[in-house]
């Protein structure tokens, strides 16, 4: 079942992103083993990096975040693409806290998105005084991409920490949109629209609250997925060369790499060496 639906509403003035976003945070939290408190604050940036994802144009576009703030979470990554194969980390999935202690009040986001037309364009700013992730990204259209956008994550744990749902609900007026189309779209309630996303789905809650008069309605699904793999890494090591392969093996042992995507643990032996730099 698509989780993701992108529209337009208030006469076609508006984009409108809703997405059930619960399985891919309740993966990426089983991945890195969060505590409840970085559950919710690395959903939350899952969720908004869902909505970036879909926007982009290339088929082979892609987009990455990067989070260095004085939370507690330390650094928080996310990847995402075309596909909507969503991936990322925290840089300490233990902390414990509120959103502002974990995320952080003092810090910066960049993202870099390549949509595969030329090079990569680049953005950043500084958290706002206020607003936790959802404040963050909106500072982030408004300085970087000067694009009015209202934003609306949410992340729910049982007492366990477990994630019982998890969403993003975004707003972006279009640049020819009016004055009166500015003023609903403000205030509009995307917390209402989440709790409606978490009891009826994402194309249920857009049709009830916007009607389905539009020519744009698209249905995607994005999930938890990283791109790593063996075959994957040994094209990696073959690039570097057998010489400082066979010197890491003679001082280690074994050539081991970690993913911070998916929290994996990759070990590479003499046998593999054998095999990949065999005439």
């Amino acid at each position: 079942m698509s989780n993701v639906l992108r529209t337009l509403v208030f006469d076609g003035q508006v984009s409108l992103t809703l997405a059930d976003t619960t399985e891919m945070v309740k993966e990426g939290a089983r991945l890195h083993v969060l505590s409840p408190s970085t559950s919710v604050v690395f959903g939350k940036t899952l969720s908004a990096m869902t909505f970036m994802s879909a926007c982009l144009k290339g088929e082979t576009g892609e987009i990455s975040l990067s989070v260095k703030s004085d939370g507690l979470g330390g650094e928080i990554g996310v990847s995402g693409n075309k596909q909507l194969n969503i991936r990322g980390f925290i840089e300490n999935g233990k902390a414990e806290g509120d959103e502002d202690t974990v995320f952080g009040k003092d810090g910066s986001i960049t993202i870099i998105r390549d949509d595969g037309y030329a090079r990569p364009f680049v953005g950043s700013c500084a958290f706002p005084k206020a607003g936790g992730v959802d404040g963050a990204f909106e500072e982030y259209f408004r300085i970087s991409e000067q694009l009015p956008t209202y934003f609306k994550t949410a992340v729910e744990t049982d007492e366990k920490g477990g994630v019982l749902f998890a969403g993003v609900a975004v707003l972006q007026p279009l640049p020819f949109a009016d004055e009166e189309t500015l003023d609903k779209t403000k205030k509009t309630d995307l917390t209402a629209l989440l709790q409606s996303v978490k009891a009826k789905g994402v194309e249920e809650t857009a049709i009830a609250s916007f009607g389905q008069d539009t020519p744009v309605w698209e249905k995607r699904n994005a999930q938890y997925k990283c791109n790593c793999s063996r075959h994957y890494l040994k094209r990696v090591l073959v690039s570097l060369g057998e010489a400082q392969m066979r010197e890491i093996l003679d001082k280690d042992g074994a050539v081991k790499v970690h993913c911070h995507y998916c929290n994996t643990d990759y070990e590479f032996t003499d046998k593999d060496a054998d095999e990949l730099f065999a005439e």
